[in-house]
């Protein structure tokens, strides 16, 4: 028996439902956390992520006084081709950003198009500690 037979034998005689082998491709799935690009012009501030594959039910934006915090989850299976097996795909991760004096979390306003998350936060120089917010997306 040479080398090369002997390897083939060895997968093909592994368990279906490896433990090392599902922990592996769960580890690679979910740690992720999505890259923002934040920008500020004379009106307002711009944050951007790139969240490729979700929905709008998805995410949550929650502003806290001056502290932004950007979270998403998703669960979906996926069905291995040709097997029994089925893998489950959870991924959550969250954001924070901290907001300077005159940003207005209050008229802030968020879209999601093509796989980018856009919020777009005023500035407002009498801006109030405007307390507890969530922000819609559109």
């Amino acid at each position: 028996m040479t080398a090369a037979t002997s390897k083939r034998n060895h997968r093909l005689s592994r368990p279906l439902f490896a433990l090392e082998n599902t922990t592996e491709r769960r580890r690679k799935t979910t740690s992720w956390v999505p890259a923002a690009n934040v920008s500020e012009n004379a009106e307002e501030y711009v944050i951007r992520l790139a969240v490729p594959g979700m929905d709008r039910p998805c995410f949550q934006i929650h502003a806290s006084g001056k502290e932004l915090i950007i979270s998403g989850k998703k669960e979906e299976t996926r069905e291995a081709a040709g097997k029994s097996d089925y893998e489950y795909n959870y991924s959550a991760w969250e954001r924070t950003f901290g907001l300077p004096e005159d940003a207005d979390t209050a008229l802030a306003q968020a879209s999601y198009v093509n796989g980018e998350l856009v919020l777009h936060i005023p500035r407002n120089t009498a801006a109030i500690d405007s307390g507890e917010v969530d922000v819609f997306i559109y």
